[in-house]
């Protein structure tokens, strides 16, 4: 037993459930552990969401690498829930954000997750104004997503998202 495979719990709770769904024993059940187990490797609550978001972080990254995007919008497309994989990781993201908007630590690791993608972004060729921007369009793009059925989706990025990026590449 590894605490990945707590993590993986965790992350398939609050995908599946959502955040008010979160418990030891819940977290338990999805990883087919005990909650001793669960308990041996994170203390607290905090802590396994903390752990778990960085593992989700982590996955992501993984998939970009994969997915080898070459232009921005291929980038930008990873974070979007376009399919079930990433709408799975959205999820995350959105369980994430509201318990971090209550507790004060996790405010503070997201405040410093967030200011790490910015400069990504700039790191890209955008301006910080640009990448700002970007990074707030794909958070309110996400949830919007969330919002509505699969292939309505596409349409929203393309009508939103895609004008965007391209002004930013053209620029």
């Amino acid at each position: 037993m590894s605490a990945a495979r707590v993590l993986d719990g965790v992350l398939a709770v609050l995908a599946e459930q959502g955040v008010g769904a979160l418990s030891v024993r819940s977290v338990a059940a999805a990883a087919g552990v005990s909650a001793a187990q669960v308990q041996y490797y994170y203390r607290t609550k905090s802590e396994l969401v903390r752990a778990a978001f960085d593992h989700a972080g982590e996955q992501l990254l993984a998939d970009v690498a994969a997915a080898k995007p070459t232009t921005l919008m291929g980038v930008v497309e990873q974070w979007l829930p376009l399919d079930e994989p990433r709408e799975r990781r959205a999820r995350v993201w959105l369980a994430y954000a509201a318990i971090a908007a209550v507790d004060a630590d996790l405010a503070a690791t997201s405040a410093r997750l967030d200011e790490e993608l910015r400069r990504w972004f700039a790191d890209q060729g955008l301006t910080d104004h640009a990448a700002s921007q970007l990074f707030a369009m794909i958070d309110g793009v996400t949830l919007q997503c969330l919002m509505l059925p699969r292939p309505a989706r596409r349409v929203l990025v393309e009508r939103t998202v895609a004008p965007f990026v391209a002004r930013l590449e053209a620029a």
